[in-house]
C-alpha cells in the first residue's frame, strides 16, 4: 500500500498539485524526514487528539512536539492523545500506524500549525511509511485555506 486512496481522492478533486516521492522505510515522521534527506520542519507530523466529541488532527512539523494545551485553547475542548486502535480504525486505507495528512480528508477536524506555512515545500505523510506527498508552498496553503491554524508546538 502507498499513496492512500482518500488522499489521492482529496487532492484530486481539489485539483492540488502534488508530486508523491518514495523514501525507505521509516516507522515515525522524524524517521521518514531523515530516510528522505528532507529537513525534519518541512515535513508535516500529524497526531490525532480525541475528547468525547470525537476526534481532532494536528499538523505539526516532524522535529516538534504537539501542544495539547495550546490546542485545547484554541478550539475549546479538553483534547488527550487518541488510541492506537482508534488510529488504525480512523485510516482504514493506510499502513498501520501510518498517519497521514490532510485529516479533513477523512472527515476530521483538523489544525496546522503556523511554521508550516514558512516553508517552501511541505511533505506529509501518504498512507504508509514509504512515501510521502510533496505540495508546494502554494499547494499546502490551498489544502489548508479553510483550517483553523496557530502556534501549537513546542
Amino acid at each position: 500500500m502507498s499513496l492512500s486512496p482518500t488522499i489521492e481522492k482529496f487532492l484530486d478533486q481539489k485539483k492540488i498539485a502534488y508530486r508523491r516521492i518514495n523514501h525507505p522505510y521509516a516507522e515515525t515522521a522524524m524517521g521518514c524526514a531523515i530516510a528522505a534527506q528532507i529537513p525534519p520542519a518541512r515535513v508535516a507530523k500529524s497526531v490525532v487528539l480525541r475528547d468525547d466529541e470525537g476526534f481532532v488532527m494536528a499538523m505539526i512539523p516532524a522535529n516538534r512536539q504537539v501542544d495539547i494545551a495550546a490546542i485545547n485553547r484554541k478550539t475549546n475542548r479538553l483534547l488527550s492523545p487518541a488510541r492506537q486502535r482508534d488510529v488504525n480504525l480512523l485510516f482504514r486505507d493506510c499502513s498501520r500506524g501510518a498517519v497521514p495528512g490532510l485529516g479533513q480528508s477523512y472527515n476530521i477536524p483538523t489544525i496546522w500549525d503556523d511554521s508550516l506555512a514558512d516553508q517552501p515545500e511541505c511533505f506529509l505523510e501518504a498512507g504508509d511509511h514509504t512515501e510521502f506527498v510533496q505540495l508546494n508552498k502554494d499547494a499546502f496553503s490551498r489544502s489548508v485555506s479553510n483550517l483553523p491554524h496557530a502556534r501549537i508546538c513546542i
